[in-house]
């Protein structure tokens, strides 16, 4: 039996301990961050992650398909038009709101929903197509190699067009297939304006004008190279 000194003494020492837990509570191996007006944890908070910032927001990226026009010619049909862009006669129908693939008439605008990338107009620019074509790409100087001509011939320079060539603007078409004068769209190289002839150049051929004989050369021959044939009055 314990005296009642020692029961004192007991409840005495248990109450101190009490006391001393509650002056040092036990933490766990993590902690949370403070909220800035004292409330809730934020729901973004991770318990695996050291940082206190919640993760940067990302804005949806919307996707939104682009159209060309192109304007029927002779002997087209809807399977060609839309082969020459790399899209489905469905999707031609549809943009157009054909009911019969056989309803076309030469001169017709036609939307061609191009999302897919299948050709990229500068500045967003909604051209009018005339024609698709398949070239072969080679290129050429004003110089003795590509013309036969000196730069003390009096026409060095100056293209069939009568027009002094220009790089960046220029090319050598065959007049029969891309009648001079005409604006068109190369693909990977951009607008070029046809302005000279070649006696090499025949056919889907085209010849990009260069003003060094160096870079003439590196371009090489490209063969597959789609060309877009644009409509004057829309440029």
């Amino acid at each position: 039996m314990f005296s009642n000194s020692r029961k004192m003494l007991l409840i005495t020492l248990l109450l101190s301990s009490l006391f001393l837990i509650s002056l040092f509570p036990v933490h766990k191996a993590y902690s949370y961050p403070a909220s800035e007006d004292g409330g809730e944890i934020p729901s973004s908070y991770s318990l695996a992650s050291s940082s206190t910032e919640p993760p940067a927001e990302t804005e949806p990226t919307v996707s939104l398909p682009s159209q060309t026009k192109y304007q029927v010619n002779r002997g087209d049909t809807l399977f060609k038009i839309a082969s020459s862009f790399g899209v489905s006669v469905d999707d031609v129908m549809s943009a157009n709101n054909i009911q019969n693939p056989k309803s076309l008439q030469v001169g017709q605008t036609l939307l061609i929903p191009t999302g897919t990338g299948s050709i990229s107009m500068p500045g967003g620019q909604h051209q009018i197509i005339k024609k698709v074509l398949n070239t072969t790409l080679t290129a050429y100087t004003a110089g003795y190699e590509s013309t036969g001509k000196r730069s003390s011939h009096p026409e060095y320079g100056i293209t069939y067009s009568g027009m002094k060539a220009q790089e960046g603007r220029t090319i050598a078409v065959d007049p029969n297939v891309i009648p001079l004068g005409s604006t068109v769209f190369i693909d990977g190289i951009g607008i070029r304006q046809a302005e000279d002839i070649g006696s090499a150049i025949r056919g889907s051929r085209i010849d990009v004008f260069m003003n060094d004989l160096g870079d003439a050369q590196e371009f090489g021959i490209k063969k597959n190279v789609r060309v877009y044939l644009l409509e004057k009055e829309n440029l």
